[in-house]
């Protein structure tokens, strides 16, 4: 009787992170199953959320994927990967800058702009200790836990749009999947070989994008989930 794959759980923002990347992940994980939850929110800056309660909400994330999908026990799940975008949250004070001029969060390279500062950095002091939290958790509920950082976001380090509008992240993700798909270790060279892959162990990515505006800046350590 063949074996059932275990599951490799990756747990992300939203609908395009799946779109980019669920396809290409099965291709490379061979001895896995890898399916994605979706949250649909952004847990790390939810302003219900904090150091204390993060793993317990992440937890309750887990039991809504084996909720839905009936007859998964938490035992079928091989590992968490939690993709996250870093949204500059690391940065001084002094770099969030107040612009009536602009409706949207704007990211630079040096700075935030934005029209919501006091928001801006409540978010980036509850998302930065949240962070520094999750990336010395090594389990969720008793299952292996590895967060990874996309800097600023998703589409910074895919495709060098910091600032994508919402209804062209969709197009972004679909001219992805046709770029790698049956191509896939050019996608891991692509993550491995580039000027913003953050070198260094797991430990060392983390403190590299904690420096000066680096979690503004275009930088991923994605890579190292193909390394283990």
């Amino acid at each position: 009787m063949t074996k059932t794959k275990k599951i490799v759980l990756f747990i992300v923002e939203g609908i395009t992170d799946e779109m980019s990347l669920s396809l290409i992940l099965s291709k490379l994980v061979a001895d896995s199953r890898v399916q994605f939850h979706i949250i649909n929110q952004d847990i790390t800056a939810d302003f219900n959320s904090n150091c204390q309660n993060i793993i317990r909400k992440i937890h309750g994330e887990v039991k809504k994927f084996l909720l839905q999908n009936n007859g998964l026990r938490k035992t079928d799940i091989k590992e968490i990967i939690h993709l996250v975008d870093t949204d500059g949250t690391f940065i001084e004070g002094n770099s969030v800058i107040e612009d009536i001029n602009y409706k949207k969060t704007f990211y630079d390279s040096n700075c935030i702009k934005t029209n919501k500062r006091d928001l801006i950095l409540s978010r980036n002091e509850r998302k930065s200790s949240i962070l520094n939290k999750l990336y010395q958790t090594n389990d969720v509920g008793g299952i292996p836990y590895r967060v990874y950082f996309f800097s600023c976001n998703l589409e910074h380090v895919l495709h060098n749009s910091p600032n994508t509008f919402f209804d062209r992240k969709s197009s972004y993700s679909y001219d992805f999947v046709d770029k790698y798909v049956g191509k896939e270790k050019e996608f891991v060279s692509f993550l491995s070989d580039n000027s913003f892959t953050v070198k260094g162990d797991y430990k060392n990515t983390w403190q590299f994008i904690k420096e000066d505006t680096n979690s503004l800046n275009r930088h991923c350590n994605f890579h190292l989930f193909f390394k283990k």
